[in-house]
């Protein structure tokens, strides 16, 4: 529910500002804008709720030095034949394949 409030006080901050931005140029005076200090306040208090109750409280975060396997740098980027893992070659072998037969150098 809370990150339902975050989320509306920045729009409702964004919308402030259009607005605000709007009667400045109606009253022709563009260069002096600036943030006014409750449309700040709104940002900064949305983009709290939205951090601290759409990130934090969640906890679903996913250890990232976990690993299934353990490689190590070598190889992990070792390719004896040096071909590409994916690419176009990979999509149209198999339709080379049919109307011209097999084409790989390998085999």
């Amino acid at each position: 529910m809370l990150k339902v409030i975050g989320f509306l006080l920045l729009i409702h901050s964004a919308i402030s500002l259009i607005r605000y931005r709007k009667h400045l140029i109606y009253k022709d005076m563009a260069d002096q804008y600036h943030i006014p200090l409750d449309i700040l306040l709104e940002i900064i208090v949305g983009f709290a709720l939205n951090m601290f109750f759409g990130v934090i409280m969640d906890k679903k975060f996913a250890n990232i030095h976990e690993f299934a396997h353990k490689k190590t740098y070598d190889q992990a980027f070792q390719r004896p034949n040096f071909r590409q893992p994916g690419g176009r070659g990979g999509v149209l072998q198999s339709v080379v394949k049919d109307k011209i037969g097999n084409f790989d150098i390998n085999h």
